[in-house]
């Protein structure tokens, strides 16, 4: 009785924090965001050039995204030494903060509440859901792996950007990229309004990101190249990584039917068993939302790993193992 009585409790707990409630993160994910945008638009503003998310910088120095800065020398068939400096700068920030900039800075946090109904910026732990519970047998998106990244659309995307520029001459994916259209857009409605100015461009970005982010399945999850590139030297984080507390986690010490951090997560990452996830921690995006959403406070982002990672791998259909639960 006792016994029912304390997984009872526990399922009260899962429920009372559905996996799509209360983010606080998100809220402050927003602002973050949006002051980006904000600091984006006083530079446009006040003619300081500090550029965008793009291609930012002061005076001489310009950095450029990751995704254009490789594309940028593809095209020119050519080692460009500001392109080289922006690839290393932003692959020692990958291997200090991981995918953060995905959840953090990327304008599609923004977009995603302006448009409510996308699907592209939704998670997509639904889908790897099953794996934990059916096995890596029912999984189709590639189970087993538990380290380094799991190859997906987004890769062959890059590619695809990667080989398009190539042939063009120039990047093909720059002219819809989200982050790119979004400042852009900024811009522009910042020129209608001061300047009376008035362009197709007004009309076609915001029409451009509503197919993409509105209409295109997950954007973000299973088109986003840029997301992918990082993921491709993410692998090497390891600082802010997801933990789970084995003592705490209700699904690993009372045999609970608990997967609301995976359902909730936007990259599909199963903390119970990376293995069955739709990806690895390679693609974490630093959101926290696992860690808001988990009813028993089990999961946490230390600065750094503390010997052995505590992730548990029991299922909800394990039995407790004996002294998992005492009577008071």
């Amino acid at each position: 009785m006792a016994r029912k009585g304390e997984e009872g409790k526990a399922t009260e707990a899962v429920e009372s924090r559905a996996p799509h409630g209360a983010l606080k993160t998100a809220r402050v994910r927003f602002a973050v965001a949006v002051g980006v945008l904000a600091l984006a638009a006083v530079g446009y503003f006040t003619a300081t050039g500090m550029g965008n998310a793009c291609a930012g910088g002061w005076g001489d120095l310009v950095l450029l995204c990751p995704l254009g800065a490789l594309t940028a020398m593809v095209a020119q068939h050519a080692i460009i030494p500001q392109a080289v400096v922006s690839l290393v700068l932003a692959a020692a920030v990958l291997l200090v903060g991981g995918r953060f900039f995905c959840s953090w800075v990327c304008p599609t946090v923004v977009l995603g509440k302006v448009l409510p109904s996308s699907r592209g910026l939704k998670a997509r732990g639904d889908e790897s859901a099953g794996c934990s519970e059916a096995g890596c047998a029912a999984c189709a998106r590639g189970c087993g792996k538990a380290r380094g990244v799991k190859l997906d659309s987004r890769h062959a995307i890059l590619a695809a950007a990667v080989v398009s520029t190539l042939i063009f001459g120039f990047p093909v994916f720059c002219l819809v990229c989200p982050v790119g259209l979004t400042f852009a857009g900024v811009l522009l409605v910042m020129r209608l309004f001061a300047f009376g100015e008035v362009t197709w461009a007004v009309l076609a970005i915001p029409a451009v990101l509503a197919v993409e982010l509105a209409l295109l399945p997950r954007w973000c999850q299973n088109i986003c190249p840029l997301g992918a590139l990082q993921s491709l030297v993410a692998v090497g984080n390891r600082m802010f990584v997801p933990t789970v507390d084995r003592e705490s986690c209700l699904k690993a010490t009372r045999g609970v039917s608990c997967d609301a951090c995976v359902q909730v997560c936007p990259e599909g990452i199963n903390l119970h068993d990376v293995a069955a996830g739709a990806t690895t921690l390679a693609d974490c995006t630093k959101c926290r939302d696992c860690a808001d959403v988990c009813p028993a406070g089990a999961i946490s982002f230390p600065l750094l790993p503390k010997g052995t990672p505590k992730i548990s791998t029991v299922s909800a259909s394990e039995p407790d193992e004996p002294g998992d639960l005492r009577e008071a």
